[in-house]
């Protein structure tokens, strides 16, 4: 009787332990800023707020045919970031389209090694490999190239690919989970230019490609892209022009409205032109996809890209992702 009335209090206690320990905070949502050339403002606000980003992914290399690197790095830009303590992760890309490279075994193991070395050399934090390849070929070979460059990589490097979505059988996830360790989903350009006007990324169709990628992928390895622009067409026209949020015009303000099911901005009015209909990720839109990204327990999310940011995006980051100024 002794022995159960000890164990019933040690129960007890335990319980209680439980029932007063603070619970558990989520980590903060990791956030991946893409650097392109075609920025319509520099990088002050970047600078300016430093801790709204996680990594700082420039889109500096390119894979050329005989898989080597084309280097284009900013010595400016290089030297600011570095003194701002954000980590780089640069974005390499393939030069010539056709990702050829990838199927010649010397050019792919080429390739994975000059990647590499140029993170190990330039004290980078990883590596975006932004491949995009075709729906079902070479994906033998990229599998195979994502296993060298793995190898290949400085201990502790971050491996990031970024994914095309309803790319069918592009990406062997079960080979290539082990050796990638986030992957941008680029959950953006639903309407653009060629197709008619709509939502650049509406929420439920964001849900829908997020679901259907966490059924191959750990949600934890998953970034969740943004958009900070958006598109304005001619009515009834599918050539679109696009727009930075940061270049969003007086008049796509003035008639501004909310699509409750899409859960983004658009504007419909007239111009010396005619009339146009434009789609924008808005804060609130932008907003909508981090909540996104939290419900469903992603590691964060990936901006494309930080040039058309303004001190708003850098701010809604800094307020829902977490992070302290």
């Amino acid at each position: 009787m002794r022995m159960k009335k000890w164990v019933s209090g040690l129960a007890g206690l335990a319980l209680s332990l439980v029932l007063l320990a603070p619970p558990v905070e989520a980590a903060p949502l990791k956030v991946l800023g893409f650097w392109a050339n075609d920025a319509t403002a520099g990088l002050a606000g970047l600078y300016q707020y430093p801790h709204a980003i996680t990594y700082f992914s420039p889109f500096w290399y390119s894979v050329n045919a005989y898989g080597g690197l084309i280097n284009r790095v900013d010595p400016a830009i290089l030297s600011a970031v570095e003194q701002h303590h954000i980590a780089i992760t640069p974005l390499v890309n393939d030069a010539t389209g056709t990702q050829a490279f990838l199927d010649n075994p010397l050019t792919r193991l080429r390739a994975a090694r000059a990647i590499a070395d140029m993170v190990k050399a330039g004290h980078f934090q990883g590596v975006d490999i932004d491949f995009e390849p075709p729906h079902t070929s070479l994906v033998n070979q990229l599998t195979g190239f994502m296993i060298d460059l793995h190898d290949f990589m400085p201990r502790g490097s971050v491996v990031t690919m970024a994914i095309v979505p309803h790319s069918g059988g592009a990406y062997d996830f079960a080979k290539l989970n082990p050796e990638v360790d986030q992957y941008v989903l680029m959950s953006y350009d639903q309407h653009d230019d060629g197709s008619y006007a709509g939502p650049v990324a509406a929420t439920p169709w964001v849900q829908n490609i997020v679901t259907r990628m966490e059924k191959t992928v750990p949600p934890q390895k998953i970034l969740l892209g943004v958009a900070a622009y958006g598109y304005i067409w001619p009515v009834g026209s599918t050539s679109a022009t696009t727009v930075p949020y940061n270049a969003v015009t007086p008049e796509m303000n003035r008639y501004a409205k909310w699509d409750a099911a899409d859960q983004e901005t658009y504007a419909t009015y007239q111009t010396s032109q005619g009339p146009v209909v434009a789609w924008w990720e808005s804060l609130q839109g932008m907003n909508e996809k981090i909540q996104l990204a939290k419900k469903d327990h992603l590691a964060g999310i990936a901006i494309w890209h930080l040039g058309y940011a303004n001190n708003s995006v850098y701010q809604l980051l800094l307020h829902q992702i977490g992070r302290q100024p």
